[in-house]
Order: C-alpha cells, then sequence, then structure tokens
C-alpha cells in the first residue's frame, strides 16, 4: 500500500523532476504550499528584541504585518534534515565518501557555511558554500518570506524577562528586557520551490517539514509549531509567493477576491481578528493559489492536501526514508563529484 501511494505520486509529478541532479539549470518547479501555525508563542526576531515585520498595502492602505524571515526557515529545515541523515545512512555515506570520494569517512556534515560535506543529499539539496576548495553547490530550494493575515499588533505581545540572578534580595539589572512574541495560532501561509529535483528529492523535503516543529535561530526557538502541507504543484514556471496568498488570504476573509476587493472596514475587521478559523484560512489559501496561477498563466499538475496526507503517512518510518536517502545518494555522484587535478 505504502509503496502505491508513492508510486503513484511520483508518477504525477515524473514529467516535473529529473532522474538525477544536473549542472545546468531548467525550467522545473514544484511548489509546495504550507501553513505554518504556531502552537505556542515563538520568537522570530533579528536583533533578538523586537518582532520581525513587513509594511504591506491593500489597495491604498498601508498594513503593518508579522514576518518570518525565509532565512530562519530554511536554517531549520536544514537543522532536521542533517540530523536525519546522521540517523539514517551514516554507513551508506562512509562506504560512498571512500569508494567514490576518496575522502575516508563521511564527516557527518555540519551546519557551519564553509565546512558542509558537498556529499550528502542535504548538501546537494540545499547547496553550500565552496568547502575544502573545491566548489560552491547552488541551493535549489527556494524560500520565501512568510507573512502573518493579521497585522502586528494583533498577533505581537512583550514579555517581561530578567536574569537577575539566585540571590533572595536582588535589585534589577540590564538583563531585564521586553521582548516581542508572536502569540499562539498566528498563522504564516508560505511557499516552497524546489527546482529542478529528483522525485526522491521531493519526498526528503516533505518528510523534513512534516517532521519540523520549531523554526527561527537556535536560542530563540521558544514556540513549537505545525507544519499543515495544503498541496503540491508542480510544473515548468514558477507558482505565486507567501505574500500574495497572505494578501489574498485576508482579502477573501474580509469577502473579496483578486478583481473587487472589500471595503477598509472588512479587511480592518479580518486583520484585527482575535483569531482566524484554521480550516477557513486553508480553503482561502487554496482557491487564492489556484486563482493566482489562472491570472499569471500558470499550468501545473496539483496533489491536492488528502493525497499529500497519504504520501506523509506512507513515508513516514525511517526504514522508508533511508531507502529514498540511499537511492537518493546514487543520484547525486555524478553531479557532486569533483575531478582530482592529477586524475
Amino acid at each position: 500500500m505504502e509503496q502505491t501511494v508513492i508510486s503513484g505520486f511520483c508518477g504525477k509529478i515524473k514529467p516535473f523532476t529529473l532522474e538525477k541532479p544536473e549542472r545546468k539549470p531548467k525550467q522545473n518547479y514544484v511548489s509546495i504550499l504550507i501553513l505554518r501555525e504556531l502552537l505556542s508563542a515563538a520568537r522570530f526576531t533579528t536583533d533578538g528584541t523586537e518582532a520581525n515585520s513587513a509594511v504591506i498595502r491593500f489597495g491604498s492602505v498601508d498594513v503593518t504585518v508579522g514576518k518570518l524571515f525565509g532565512r530562519k526557515q530554511v536554517a531549520s529545515d536544514r537543522r532536521i534534515a542533517k540530523a536525519l541523515q546522521r540517523d539514517l545512512i551514516t554507513d551508506k555515506m562512509n562506504e560512498v565518501c571512500k569508494k567514490v570520494y576518496k575522502k575516508g569517512e563521511w564527516s557527518s556534515c555540519s551546519m557551519e557555511v564553509t565546512k558542509m560535506c558537498q556529499k550528502c543529499p542535504e548538501c546537494a539539496l540545499f547547496g553550500s558554500a565552496a568547502s575544502e576548495g573545491e566548489m560552491s553547490v547552488t541551493s535549489r530550494v527556494m524560500y520565501d518570506e512568510a507573512y502573518t493575515i493579521r497585522s502586528i499588533n494583533t498577533v505581537v505581545e512583550e514579555y517581561f524577562q530578567n536574569a537577575p540572578g539566585d540571590d533572595y534580595a536582588k535589585t534589577a539589572t540590564p538583563g531585564i528586557r521586553e521582548p516581542d512574541f508572536f502569540k499562539e495560532g498566528t498563522l504564516f501561509p508560505c511557499v516552497v520551490t524546489l527546482r529542478d529535483v529528483t522525485y526522491e528529492e521531493v519526498l526528503f523535503f516533505l518528510n523534513i517539514t512534516d517532521r519540523n516543529t520549531r523554526y527561527g535561530a537556535t536560542g530563540t526557538r521558544f514556540g513549537k509549531t505545525k507544519n499543515h502541507i495544503l498541496g503540491v504543484f508542480a510544473g515548468h514556471r514558477e507558482g505565486p509567493s507567501s505574500l500574495e496568498i497572505s494578501k489574498g488570504i485576508a482579502i477573501r476573509l474580509a469577502g473579496g477576491d483578486e478583481n473587487c476587493l472589500p471595503s477598509y472596514e472588512s479587511i480592518k475587521d479580518v486583520l484585527s481578528s482575535d483569531c482566524l478559523s484554521i480550516e477557513d484560512v486553508k480553503d482561502k489559501a487554496l482557491l487564492t493559489y489556484k486563482e493566482l496561477m489562472k491570472i499569471n498563466r500558470i499550468s501545473a499538475k496539483v496533489i491536492d492536501q488528502k493525497e499529500i496526507e497519504s504520501v506523509l503517512e506512507a513515508i513516514k518510518e525511517d526504514s522508508v526514508i533511508k531507502e529514498i536517502l540511499i537511492r537518493q545518494i546514487n543520484n547525486i555522484t555524478e553531479f557532486l563529484y569533483v575531478k582530482p587535478e592529477k586524475e
């Protein structure tokens, strides 16, 4: 049953994937529509105190919304991916590094920019900077900044924190601060696009997204996140951005669409709402994505949420992901191999 589900999914996206990664870019895109839901308060800041934000426009009105930087998303996904590889394919990577790359045992890879191994499926997909004077690998995973649907004043609040020591009698210290936290229930619609990937890499990315529950820098991952994968869209043109999706959701929740903007008062009610129905947001996110594809003349194969959930269920076991990763190790050897100067 698992293999049937996986085979059916891979067959649908096959026209827009590659058998093996290639060094010359083509026009194959697999976009994943994700709704990130905060299950507890979280900090997404750059300076450690103020929540990241952006000003966007609805008609003639400017609104400030919260923002989750793309970099905070990719770093977290990469940590999950690298840890997963260490658990599942260390033996296989040791074997390949010795026989194919003549490098000795695998280093287990690292998140340090110039110390990534450049031999594993994660490096091949997410890219790496020049290491050991060999080459750089360009990422084939494209993240957007993700934006809240509601205004920042509605989804962010300050929490008083201090670190005065453990004495019974103490005074205020410079450790006292009031950083911004995104509230529980905050939603971040986002689109992540994979370009010129194999179907094994699509499955690998879907599994990473399904496993990941924390986003942000290592020291600030307070909040727990639930990733709802709403759909996969495969085609020869890149799809809409995360910002377009967030704006479209707000407009539709207010009773409008791309062709007819609702009144500012209606949008204001949505932007200032205490909470949003996640099922309504899911529906509006899909409607927005599909309508934007029509507007931008994008033709794509659509795999809906129900089928994606079946795929996620089929690949949930470590043994299945291990098989997928081992196949991908064999796919990437030519892509990553650098011919020695004396060879």
